[in-house]
């Protein structure tokens, strides 16, 4: 069977709702003689009567009040898809999903030499911590550490790091450049979560020295936040190589004398194998490994 045409079916809509053809065209931005010869159109088809006439007034008949809600809970319906995707179309750019020390660190100079080299700058960066829903939140590409949420993604490694200590050259020259000088209160501890096996901790760098009150000091949760703790004068700092490399490279932190830790997970990204072939993700891989 046809399906009515959808201009009368929402002149009818309108003009049941508003109770006045004046009002439903004011709203479908039309005469009010257009919406009452749409609603005649759809009685014919019909075959039904929906409004009874009576001067300016109208009230719905009892097919007019049968037809009126089922269609505007559709009408409601169709509304409510065309805004989805809509919405998913103004959403379809390239969305990157980041640890937030590395989205705040390491990956902002990694993407200015990306699109120096022409990449596309149509890309939405999300900093949130694992595990991430590709699927439920549209993402394209996630760069994590240490983690397996994504063993059904391709993944790829961008580098291993270890953990240094480091601090402005005013605390170093306050307090000497090796941890052997450092008071309990000017670390700065990090704990990643329960969700890492290894954390930048103090106490594995100084325990052959001393014991470390580890109630001393400040005490943060991510490796951006030490690192702008330590550009704050406000201590020394474990922090993993790279997320404070232009840091070191600009002379605005130093490294403190401290045995390295080896981080022994990489950074890698993963993404979905059904997108491996598109070129914006080979040439944003392959700038994140070579930037590495």
């Amino acid at each position: 069977m046809a399906a009515p045409p959808l201009k009368p079916l929402r002149a009818f809509e309108a003009a049941a709702r508003t109770g006045s053809f004046a009002a439903a065209a004011r709203e479908l931005g039309v005469t009010s003689a257009a919406v009452s010869q749409q609603v005649k159109v759809l009685e014919q088809f019909w075959g039904r009567t929906l409004f009874l006439r009576q001067g300016n007034r109208l009230s719905l008949t009892d097919a007019g009040q049968t037809a009126h809600p089922p269609l505007a809970h559709a009408l409601t319906a169709i509304g409510g898809l065309s805004e989805r995707m809509q919405g998913i179309a103004r959403r379809a750019r390239f969305v990157l999903s980041a640890l937030p020390s590395v989205a705040e660190t390491w990956l902002p100079l990694r993407l200015a030499a990306w699109f120096a080299d022409g990449g596309d700058r149509q890309l939405d960066i999300r900093i949130e911590d694992d595990p991430v829903d590709f699927n439920r939140d549209r993402v394209h590409m996630r760069i994590f550490h240490g983690h397996s949420f994504y063993a059904d993604y391709r993944t790829e490694v961008l580098f291993h790091d270890r953990i240094v200590a480091v601090a402005t050259p005013a605390i170093i020259a306050c307090h000497g450049a090796s941890v052997t000088a450092l008071p309990d209160k000017a670390l700065i501890h990090t704990d990643w979560g329960a969700g890492y096996a290894t954390s930048p901790d103090w106490s594995d760098f100084l325990s052959a020295r001393r014991v470390v009150d580890a109630g001393a000091g400040l005490r943060v949760t991510t490796s951006s936040a030490a690192i702008q703790c330590a550009l704050a004068g406000l201590g020394v700092a474990l922090v993993p190589a790279m997320t404070a490399k232009h840091h070191l490279e600009a002379g605005r932190l130093q490294r403190v004398e401290a045995p390295e830790m080896r981080i022994d997970r990489p950074y890698a990204v993963a993404y979905p194998h059904a997108i491996a072939g598109w070129p914006v993700v080979a040439s944003l891989v392959e700038c994140l490994k070579r930037s590495a």
